[in-house]
């Protein structure tokens, strides 16, 4: 009995839902960080604690030292994380012949070199004639 017979088969439609839902993706950062911004006003202004207030007397201030925390955040996302993101995520692609995209141009990488090796062959016919 064969698995792929439960298995769902994909339909073939218009990049519509595809391209909504990436959209959606893609903006749902910027309500992120309108949401982040609201709940800092409720943390900075909490009547029942007071500590904010007290370290940073503005809460221009406050938001400036959430906003250089959010970036030294980023820059070590972006040194560290993400380089190794990608790394993996290429081992992972090429790994028990899962990418037929890598195993054709292994397949072409080879045969690139075969040919290459018989046209050194050829040049050495020529230049003994």
């Amino acid at each position: 009995m064969s698995l792929t017979k439960f298995i769902p088969q994909q339909k073939r439609m218009s990049t519509t839902v595809g391209g909504m839902l990436i959209l959606v993706s893609e903006t749902m950062f910027l309500f992120s960080m309108l949401n982040f911004v609201l709940v800092t006003r409720i943390q900075y202004y909490n009547p029942g604690d007071a500590y904010m207030r007290q370290l940073f007397p503005n809460y221009l201030l406050f938001l400036g030292a959430l906003a250089l925390g959010a970036l030294l955040a980023m820059i070590l996302v972006y040194m560290f994380i993400l380089p190794s993101k990608m790394v993996f995520s290429q081992q992972q692609a090429v790994k028990d012949d899962r990418s037929p995209t890598y195993n054709l141009l292994t397949q072409m990488h080879r045969e690139l070199g075969e040919l290459r090796s018989e046209v050194d062959g050829l040049r050495q016919v020529i230049d003994k004639v």
